[in-house]
């Protein structure tokens, strides 16, 4: 039931900082906001400010941000269509933007309290490949097979996506020195056995933090790109239910672990919503920009029609994965 809960609470904060980031963008480039909810459904407390109207409502599963001639035509000079389209650009953008912002703050905040691993390594195992290469405790890895480590999840990634011997350019002390070695199959993957140094500064928490929110979207693009190729099945896909079950583990865990996962989720959320899924704002970033090129707005009701098939088709798709994630609960 806690679980439960977190996981409630934590979609419904992701949501509402992703609206919160529509809403500021609106603001600042002067489109009407007639309304800013928090949460769903029926209507338990609102009261108008201005000319916006602020919402609390009953379901805990979403919000949004009603914007004058969004979805229909306005004569306000200061609605959304009515408004340029950089700044109707801006304003969509915002939204995955937060997103993404807010996981890059909660990285780096755990990094500064708790230190994160660094592609320099600090111990070598005795008995593992690393130990007869010829790599030494401080030596920083560079690359393996010419693929660039900036991260040492990347290290464990390219190490199990190796096939038989791999080539590591090891910088030692300002030599760059190139080493060949051949990992070993354990319960967790392949391993070549290293430990990284733990290191913790201002300067590389920040850069950890960057590098971590482009690796995990690197991984959700490499994850998407498995569905279409067929090489994941949708029975690996995750909805809401499956990733409130997963809050609960995550909990027991603590609490870094589960305010890293809701970064995690946030980036999900945000770079789903920059691709150009008819429905998603990347869409609506898609047709402004094609607006800005062309320097005339793409018909109206080609892009409404086109927006209900999409949303249409995110809804059966959200409705299978959850009927699977219903039965995997159960």
């Amino acid at each position: 039931m806690i679980g439960i809960i977190a996981g409630l609470l934590m979609f419904l904060f992701l949501i509402t900082i992703h609206e919160g980031g529509h809403f500021l963008g609106a603001k600042l480039s002067d489109i009407k906001v007639n309304e800013f909810s928090i949460g769903m459904g029926p209507n338990i407390f609102s009261k108008q400010k201005g000319e916006t109207k602020y919402s609390l409502r009953a379901l805990p599963i979403g919000g949004y941000v009603s914007m004058e001639g969004e979805d229909s035509s306005s004569d306000d000079p200061r609605a959304f269509e009515n408004s340029a389209p950089i700044r109707r650009f801006l304003t969509v953008f915002a939204g995955p933007f937060v997103n993404l912002l807010y996981a890059f703050i909660i990285i780096f905040l755990i990094a500064s309290f708790q230190g994160h691993a660094s592609t320099t390594i600090d111990t070598v195992s005795s008995d593992m490949p690393i130990a007869e290469s010829g790599i030494i405790s401080g030596d920083k890895i560079l690359s393996i097979d010419n693929k660039n480590v900036h991260l040492f999840n990347q290290v464990n990634q390219y190490i199990n996506e190796s096939n038989g011997e791999i080539s590591i350019k090891i910088d030692r002390d300002g030599d760059i020195l190139d080493f060949k070695l051949t990992p070993i199959e354990s319960q967790n993957g392949k391993i070549i056995g290293i430990t990284p140094k733990i290191i913790n500064s201002f300067s590389s928490n920040l850069l950890y933090a960057w590098n971590m929110v482009f690796f995990i979207i690197g991984s959700i693009w490499q994850g998407l790109k498995g569905l279409f190729t067929g090489l994941f099945g949708l029975n690996q896909l995750s909805g809401p239910i499956g990733v409130v079950k997963q809050v609960g583990q995550t909990l027991d865990m603590g609490f870094a672990s589960f305010m890293l996962f809701s970064a995690f989720i946030s980036i999900n959320l945000g770079f789903f919503n920059l691709l150009p899924i008819p429905a998603l704002d990347g869409s609506k970033l898609v047709f402004t920009l094609i607006e800005m090129i062309i320097g005339k707005p793409i018909n109206k009701k080609f892009e409404q029609t086109i927006t209900i098939i999409g949303f249409i088709l995110l809804l059966s798709l959200i409705a299978i994965v959850s009927i699977k994630d219903l039965i995997n609960l159960f």
